[in-house]
């Protein structure tokens, strides 16, 4: 009943909202499904509750919002049931279908106890972005343009876009580590989120980064561990992929799935399934053209070798043809060799009288002195 003071009619605050607490119990008697966006998980370890916090977006604007709650057993037996389905735990930034009931209290207000949540709607709500984003490149006419950048045939300098502490990470550098006396391999790390709610932003900031001082490196690469397809969903993200689309460098990918190609990963420049075989790669046209000097060293070496055996051949040829006329092998023939102050005599009219000559034989030689000239 109302209390009256100064002949006004009034209820207390406790009053009021017990009220409406027994009006919205009364009026939601039974659960309903409800489509939403959980922006902050909120969960507490040392309770196990969970105090979500779920908005609802129209062109990126929030247009609804309110708090939910998950108590300790419900958490724990719908986050088995996500993981299990999704390879993923519930965390922020997920559009999610959830089964819930209106709660109200005079102390902490309206919100939604959750009951369940449809792995299965997520899953669908992340294939839905990520065909939407596939159309938007297409009919953009940018799906190729990142692939069309040409590839050098040594990524000598790469920049890299990841965490310093993921293993995805770890795995890549041990790799080039290896390799680095051999082929000196530069690489700059380029720290970003690479999942949750603030990824996309942070990952194009990184490679925003990194095109103010591109003409460093030859390429950038996206490298992360092994995730489900939740964990995945920021690469699927419309502004990131055309982010990477526009990217004046090739963007190689190694994001740690084999399965449910991300849309980042289709347009980037190549990719491989993880940030190991994307090292492999690299490091493999470091070796294939190792060995194609190897074999033009080889073939030069092959080359040069049987041209000198052909030009043996030819100067011994030359050697024969030079013996053949030496003077000494005219001799033997029956040939003599006049001389005129020690140059040969080619022509009687070279000759005067009086003129001292020398005539060689091959048993000796003869001097005499010209006396008389006579032609034919």
């Amino acid at each position: 009943m109302p209390k009256e003071e100064n002949g006004i009619k009034y209820f207390s605050l406790l009053e009021a909202l017990s009220s409406i607490q027994r009006t919205i119990l009364n009026r939601y008697t039974s659960c309903f499904w409800v489509k939403a966006e959980m922006i902050k998980l909120n969960h507490y370890v040392h309770s196990g509750h969970s105090y979500p916090d779920l908005v609802e977006k129209q062109e990126n604007k929030i247009v609804a919002q309110t708090r939910a709650l998950i108590w300790k057993d419900d958490f724990e037996r719908i986050n088995r049931k996500f993981i299990s389905i999704t390879k993923e735990p519930i965390k922020d930034g997920i559009t999610i279908l959830l089964y819930c009931r209106v709660q109200f209290d005079a102390l902490y207000g309206l919100s939604l106890r959750i009951i369940d949540i449809d792995p299965l709607f997520s899953l669908g709500e992340l294939e839905k972005q990520r065909l939407e984003t596939i159309k938007k490149i297409k009919d953009e006419n940018l799906w190729d343009k990142n692939k069309q950048l040409p590839l050098p045939m040594l990524i000598k300098r790469i920049a890299i876009v990841s965490v310093q502490t993921s293993k995805g990470y770890s795995d890549f550098m041990n790799i080039i580590a290896q390799e680095d006396q051999r082929y000196k391999i530069f690489t700059m790390l380029f720290p970003s989120l690479l999942q949750g709610d603030n990824a996309v932003e942070s990952l194009i900031s990184a490679l925003d980064t990194i095109e103010l001082v591109k003409e460093h490196f030859d390429a950038v690469l996206i490298i992360r561990g092994g995730g489900g397809d939740i964990g995945l969903s920021c690469y699927n993200n419309y502004d990131l992929v055309k982010r990477i689309t526009m990217f004046p460098l090739p963007i190689l990918t190694g994001i740690g799935h084999s399965t449910n190609e991300t849309v980042s990963e289709m347009v980037s420049n190549k990719t491989a399934i993880t940030p190991t075989d994307l090292a492999d790669f690299i490091i493999s046209r470091f070796k294939a053209f190792d060995q194609t000097l190897q074999d033009l060293k080889q073939k030069l070496i092959m080359n040069a070798n049987i041209r000198l055996e052909k030009e043996n051949q030819v100067l011994q040829q030359y050697k024969q043809i030079l013996q053949l006329l030496d003077p000494k092998n005219l001799l033997k023939r029956g040939y003599s060799i006049t001389y005129l102050n020690d140059k040969i005599v080619k022509s009687y009219s070279e000759l005067k009288e009086g003129d001292k000559i020398t005539t060689l034989f091959q048993e000796g030689k003869a001097i005499s002195i010209v006396e008389d000239i006579k032609t034919e």
